[in-house]
C-alpha cells in the first residue's frame, strides 16, 4: 500500500470545531510552548486563553521565550495527544486598553494570576496563530496522526506505526 493509499481525508470542519472546544476547555489551560532561535530550542509551560482558534498567553517582556518569539515567531505548544504549530506576536503590554477583552478572558478564568503580576513592568500579551494541529491517536485506536491545516482548509489522517 502507497503513501496516497494509507492518507484519509477527514472532515475539515469538523476537526476545527474540535480543536476549538480542546483549546477553549478549562482541562488544557495550562499547555508547554516550545520557542526556539540560534538553534537552541526551550519548552515551557504557559498559561493560555483562547478565541476560537487564536491562543493568548502573558509573560514578562524580557524573558527568553519572548527574546526567541523575536528572533523566530514559529513556536509549538502541545498538551496531551494535541500538538499546536503556528506563528506567535508579541501584541505589547498585558494592561494596555487595546487588550482589554483578552485581558478580561483571563480576569474571569484565573484572577490570581493576573492579580499576580498587575503591579510588575514588562508584562506583554503574546498571540499564537495556529496554523497546523497534530492529533494523535489514543493508545487503544489505530496508529494514526490526524492532521489539520488551518492555513489550506485540509485535514487528513495518516499511519505514523507500523501495524
Amino acid at each position: 500500500m502507497n503513501d496516497a493509499e494509507e492518507r484519509r481525508e477527514l472532515d475539515f470542519d469538523a476537526k476545527r470545531r474540535e480543536i476549538v472546544s480542546y483549546l477553549a476547555s478549562p482541562d488544557n489551560a495550562i499547555m508547554a510552548l516550545a520557542t526556539s532561535a540560534s538553534d537552541r530550542v526551550l519548552a515551557r509551560m504557559v498559561l493560555v486563553v483562547c478565541e476560537g482558534l487564536d491562543v493568548y498567553f502573558f509573560t514578562w517582556g524580557g524573558s527568553r521565550k519572548c527574546e526567541q518569539i523575536r528572533a523566530n515567531s514559529h513556536v509549538a505548544l502541545c498538551k496531551d495527544r494535541v500538538q499546536v504549530e503556528g506563528t506567535a506576536e508579541i501584541l505589547g503590554g498585558l494592561f494596555d486598553p487595546t487588550h482589554a477583552a483578552v485581558l478580561r478572558l483571563f480576569e474571569e478564568r484565573f484572577p490570581q494570576a493576573v492579580d499576580n503580576w498587575r503591579d510588575r513592568p514588562g508584562m506583554v500579551l503574546t498571540k499564537i496563530t495556529p496554523t497546523r494541529v497534530v492529533l494523535a491517536g489514543a493508545p487503544s485506536e489505530e496508529p494514526n496522526l490526524e492532521f489539520v491545516d488551518l492555513e489550506n482548509g485540509i485535514a487528513y489522517a495518516e499511519p505514523w506505526a507500523d501495524r
